[in-house]
């Protein structure tokens, strides 16, 4: 049972990263979309997304596993493994909600 929640967890947890980093990345490369044909701009972000997203992406869920092990092996001390994963994961939740109201865009 707790393994499935720890993936659940998990598997949340990366896709809001990756989505959080694909926001930036898109916010950013908008900003040169004045200097670009339509057709060139779309080829040259879609590369741009993919060379840096298909190995993020790979490796980005075993740095979150890593991470949350951590964490959740600090809450353990505090009120056991299914406290603990709870707290890291509504710590994370909160992060990713207020991340955007904090500059980044």
């Amino acid at each position: 049972m707790y393994r499935k929640i720890f993936k659940f967890a998990v598997t949340t947890l990366t896709i809001l990263t990756v989505n959080l980093l694909v926001t930036i990345i898109t916010n950013y490369l908008i900003s040169y979309k004045t200097h670009y044909k339509p057709i060139t701009f779309t080829i040259i972000a879609m590369g741009i997304i993919c060379l840096i997203f298909y190995p993020l992406f790979t490796k980005l869920e075993d740095w979150i596993n890593v991470v949350s092990a951590k964490i959740v092996k600090a809450g353990k001390s505090v009120g056991g493994k299914y406290l603990g994963l709870f707290i890291m994961y509504f710590v994370w939740l909160y992060y990713y909600i207020f991340l955007p109201k904090c500059g980044i865009k």
